[in-house]
């Protein structure tokens, strides 16, 4: 009996943990989310009115917005054409396309394609970049 009482004492345990993590899981997904959001308002700002001075840590940042090419590969219409699901196109998947021949490395570069983004950059701040931003010698 006393086996029973410390098995559902572990389980209870296990159980609380388990829902703890998953709170976790959901408490970053919402954290991320504002992160993704206020990053956009940030850049969007910079874009419009120019660079921005934030200060971390009682230390000025010069915040600028840089324009970059990302690479991307066109999952949807890979899998469409090679009569897979989406979830298949991952690592071990082309992996084994390659395997069986229904893939190649030049099929798969036509699938590839670039997309604009802007990212957000920051730098410690120098007093030419306060004096540019605020005007004047400070």
């Amino acid at each position: 009996m006393d086996f029973n009482v410390n098995t559902e004492i572990k389980q209870s345990k296990i159980n609380g943990l388990y829902q703890e993590v998953e709170s976790m899981k959901r408490d970053r997904a919402a954290l991320k989310e504002r992160i993704d959001t206020n990053t956009a308002e940030i850049i969007h700002h910079i874009v419009k009115n120019g660079n921005v001075i934030a200060y971390k840590d009682n230390t000025p940042y010069v915040l600028t917005v840089k324009d970059t090419i990302s690479k991307k590969l066109d999952k949807d219409q890979l899998a469409a054409d090679l009569g897979v699901s989406k979830s298949y196109i991952d690592l071990l998947g082309v992996a084994q396309l390659v395997e069986e021949g229904k893939l190649t490395a030049e099929k798969l570069k036509t699938y590839e394609y670039e997309e604009p983004t802007q990212k957000l950059r920051t730098r410690k701040a120098k007093k030419s970049d306060m004096e540019l931003i605020f005007g004047g010698k400070r």
